[in-house]
């Protein structure tokens, strides 16, 4: 009668695959192929798991799909969080942004592009939620961008009355036209110069203009004297 019982074993077979890897690999499908595309077939396949085990692993397609989205936010596309908090001012922090996009987009460890902007450009009607959570993204995305812009604009930055509505959907529409040149095959020079012609129309205090002009002449004079 005080014998003891044996611990009861816990139900179920326990999961027999790495969820991090598997979750990486779903990730890497979703950003190459994009949502409607990749089949859930597709996904146990490159996942290396049975369909039971992903939906027991993960619930179902789309929610496996929007936790490869974070973990996309959270790896390959959190340099963009580390440009806009590192730099001292909004100006250099969209200059490393657009171009820490280029270098992003065309590293060849991944695919091209950007996964929250190009993977889910198309959907069902019954994925219609899916196309929401994107744009709820890009939307808090292009906020962070326009508050940093606006800091900018009351550190006295950039000169008074400047737009930071149309600055901030500047870099934006920038950045997601870098995404789709990349994805076409861009290089990355060809990359770089559309970002070094957009920052031409990035709004400077008259003075720092003029300082800059001068320098330009500068430069330009001692090239002249020494050719």
């Amino acid at each position: 009668m005080n014998k003891e019982m044996p611990a009861p074993r816990p139900r179920g077979r326990p999961r027999a695959f790495d969820r991090d890897d598997a979750l990486d690999r779903a990730m890497y499908l979703f950003w190459n192929r994009g949502y409607e595309a990749t089949s859930v077939s597709d996904l146990t396949e490159s996942m290396g798991i049975t369909p039971p085990s992903l939906y027991a692993a993960f619930g179902d397609k789309k929610r496996l799909f929007l936790e490869a989205v974070d973990r996309y936010q959270a790896g390959p596309g959190s340099f963009a969080q580390r440009a806009l908090c590192d730099e001292p001012t909004a100006e250099r922090a969209m200059r490393r942004l657009l171009m820490d996009t280029v270098e992003s987009f065309c590293d060849p460890k991944h695919p091209k592009g950007c996964m929250v902007v190009l993977s889910a450009t198309n959907c069902t009607a019954e994925s219609s939620d899916v196309l929401d959570a994107l744009t709820d993204r890009r939307c808090a995305a292009e906020r962070v961008i326009r508050n940093r812009i606006a800091a900018g604009l009351a550190a006295g930055e950039l000169p008074a009355g400047t737009d930071v509505d149309a600055l901030a959907g500047m870099v934006v529409t920038t950045l997601y036209g870098l995404s789709i040149k990349a994805r076409d095959g861009a290089s990355r020079t060809s990359l770089r110069k559309i970002v070094e012609q957009t920052l031409q129309a990035w709004p400077r205090r008259k003075a720092r203009k003029d300082r800059d002009d001068s320098r330009r002449r500068a430069n330009s004079n001692r090239k002249s004297n020494r050719s």
